[in-house]
């Protein structure tokens, strides 16, 4: 799944130039100079204005800078407190996290047998939307065929081997092998997978004390923080990436509706799937997925935070449970209200949808209620009731307040386990587990 170049200190550091005279000229020579000088200051000075609109004042942290041997001037330097802290431990701090990552990223060589129809279906814009590239026209071919290759990356978690990747890399494949930054490559089998959450762990066989990636706090992100993403776009192993933060809790349902992706500029493309976000301080902070391919620099992270706790559950029990309740919803916006024949003034989650047999049904649930409030608390979208179901532990007991028929109605439902058939993958998931 896919996943301006700047000069890093002039993108990072805000300079303000004071000029100091210190040697007496004679007056002409000083007239003509400095009205050179000062027209090309201030057109200087009007262009980092313009490229820092929000400068603000460094005064008790500039630092004096001579320039070559030339006494006559000195320039001073201002820049923030976080930018001097990133940029004085070491000139190649990026180079420094890079090369300290790259023994616990892999890269994922997958082989699957079958129909390439199958395999590969490029019947949709989807792939060019979230790859970036218009498919070639593939040959169709009948189970039994030769064997399709793809590859993705990955990124080592224990020292005996645990790999963490995307579910649409090894979705599917019937060969798997690892391949290490030293070369040594390994055969590996899949621990278990999550198409809820496109995460999978894998097991590489025979390998010991290799070198686990730190797995930071995704919690703790903000835009605008710097990071890199390693992987093996379009199969260039170990390739590096530098970009930023571009926004947190990113909602992108035809990617993947059951996730909130931190969204970076850090270039990622096919192949980088599976591979490791990682922060200045060396730290995996998410696991990178796709790409707008529409646009440029707009790719997507699962939160690390989200993986750890998928892995765990897999690594465990080779599957993870959550709570169910059996329902499709809608947010109950002013042009479906009017529809419904209800007050702009009404708030709540439309039941969309209620399945058969579910925790739902046997609740009571009907098509076309309005979910207002669930244990006490105000829900106006879908999400937040996701967010409060899964909360709570398997089989828990939610008392929830729906209008049906402009009268309120109390309903008690507890949850149960999500079965596997509940999960329906978007078609952009299927897309990935597709390439």
């Amino acid at each position: 799944m896919t996943e301006a170049d700047h000069d890093l200190q002039e993108s990072s550091i805000e300079r303000n130039t004071v000029f100091k005279k210190v040697k007496r000229f004679s007056w002409p020579l000083a007239l003509s100079g400095s009205a050179l000088f000062l027209a090309g200051a201030a057109f200087s000075i009007g262009l980092i204005n313009y490229y820092h609109p929000n400068a603000v004042d460094w005064q008790n942290h500039a630092q004096e800078i001579q320039l070559g041997s030339n006494p006559d001037f000195q320039l001073t330097t201002r820049a923030t407190s976080s930018d001097r802290q990133l940029f004085s431990g070491s000139s190649n701090l990026i180079a420094d996290v890079a090369e300290d990552i790259a023994p616990s990223v892999v890269n994922i060589d997958i082989q699957k047998r079958g129909a390439m129809s199958q395999f590969m279906p490029f019947n949709s814009d989807l792939f060019q939307r979230f790859f970036g590239v218009q498919p070639m026209p593939m040959p169709q071919f009948q189970a039994g065929s030769p064997i399709i290759k793809g590859n993705g990356s990955g990124v080592i978690i224990s020292d005996d081997g645990d790999v963490l990747t995307n579910n649409h890399v090894v979705n599917g494949a019937d060969d798997i092998t690892v391949t290490l930054n030293d070369g040594r490559k390994f055969k590996a089998s899949v621990i278990g997978r999550d198409p809820f959450t496109d995460i999978a762990v894998l097991k590489m066989q025979g390998a010991s004390h290799l070198k686990a990636a730190k797995l930071g706090n995704s919690s703790r992100l903000r835009p605008g923080e710097w990071v890199i993403a390693v992987g093996s776009p379009l199969g260039f192993d170990h390739t590096v990436t530098l970009g930023i933060i571009s926004a947190l809790s990113r909602q992108v349902p035809d990617i993947n509706a059951n996730v909130d992706f931190i969204q970076t500029d850090a270039a990622i493309n096919p192949g980088n799937s599976g591979g490791p976000l990682v922060n200045l301080n060396g730290e995996v902070i998410g696991i990178n997925t796709a790409i707008a391919g529409s646009g440029q620099n707009i790719g997507f992270a699962i939160p690390v935070d989200t993986a750890k706790k998928v892995a765990e559950g897999l690594i465990q029990t080779g599957h993870v449970t959550r709570p169910w309740i059996g329902i499709s919803m809608a947010e109950l916006q002013p042009d479906l209200a009017k529809s419904l024949g209800i007050g702009e003034n009404i708030k709540g989650v439309v039941v969309a949808q209620v399945l058969p047999n579910s925790p739902s049904e046997q609740a009571g649930f009907q098509q076309g209620d309005i979910i207002q409030r669930i244990n006490g608390t105000v829900v106006t979208t879908p999400k937040a009731v996701q967010d409060l179901v899964r909360s709570k532990p398997l089989n828990s007991e939610f008392h929830i307040q729906v209008l049906r028929n402009s009268q309120m109605v109390a309903l008690v439902l507890r949850t149960q386990a999500l079965p596997d058939n509940a999960l329906s993958p978007s078609p952009a998931q299927q897309q990935m587990e597709e390439n």
